[in-house]
């Protein structure tokens, strides 16, 4: 059995992770929630605090990460990039030509920010157990090619997605609260969301995102050594 603890913006983000980890590595898999809290209500996984990007920042240390490789084989950190240039993000997304940085430059430029309040020795000792989501700009933009097939652009969008996984959800007489995405009615329509996403389509669908994309290729890190521990 694997365990993976889990830093999240929100119970919605933890909710599509977790979803994607479990169909995609297994249900012996174990995901364990670290930030935001969460408690189960009426059969509903609701968030004990505000949540957010300052909130996955200020858990990115070495008492966090030290305490929680005790009892887990793996970390993720997930953050969107949406918020990166407000005040204590402050990930530039422009170069010094001041032109906008391109998605695999602004991926390191998160990460680094990630690292920032870790230290070298922590670093070293568990860098190769934690893993990274960088959600461009927003989880939901995951998402978009579960809805639009055909076409393109609204499939590769990274932004406003919310508002545009919206426009085929109200097809289905639902959506997603765009000013509470953590609410118990907006995790119910995520859990419907996320059941069209099928184990083997995940890698083809991740293409349309570079976070996606990176986020898949650590999880093949971890598919890896679970299919070399079976074999020993």
């Amino acid at each position: 059995m694997v365990t993976i603890g889990m830093i999240c913006e929100g119970v919605s983000e933890l909710k599509i992770l977790t979803y994607i980890i479990n169909r995609y590595l297994g249900d012996d898999v174990v995901v364990n929630r670290i930030q935001p809290p969460t408690r189960i209500s009426h059969g509903i996984e609701k968030q004990d605090d505000d949540g957010g990007w300052l909130q996955v920042l200020n858990h990115c240390n070495d008492n966090v990460i030290s305490d929680n490789m005790v009892t887990n084989d793996y970390i993720i950190i997930q953050i969107d990039t949406d918020t990166c240039t407000q005040k204590h993000y402050d990930v530039d997304i422009y170069d010094d030509h001041n032109r906008r940085v391109s998605d695999s430059e602004l991926y390191k430029r998160v990460c680094s920010r990630l690292k920032q309040n870790i230290s070298s020795e922590v670093w070293d000792a568990y860098s190769d157990r934690i893993l990274f989501a960088i959600c461009f700009n927003e989880t939901e933009c995951w998402l978009l090619p579960l809805y639009y097939e055909n076409d393109t652009k609204k499939r590769c969008a990274t932004t406003n997605c919310i508002y545009i996984l919206n426009q085929q959800l109200q097809k289905e007489g639902i959506g997603i609260p765009q000013k509470d995405k953590n609410s118990s009615e907006a995790l119910s329509v995520y859990q419907k969301v996320l059941k069209k996403m099928k184990r083997k389509e995940i890698p083809q669908i991740a293409q349309y995102n570079f976070g996606f994309q990176k986020f898949m290729e650590q999880l093949d890190t971890i598919k890896n050594a679970i299919n070399e521990s079976v074999e020993i």
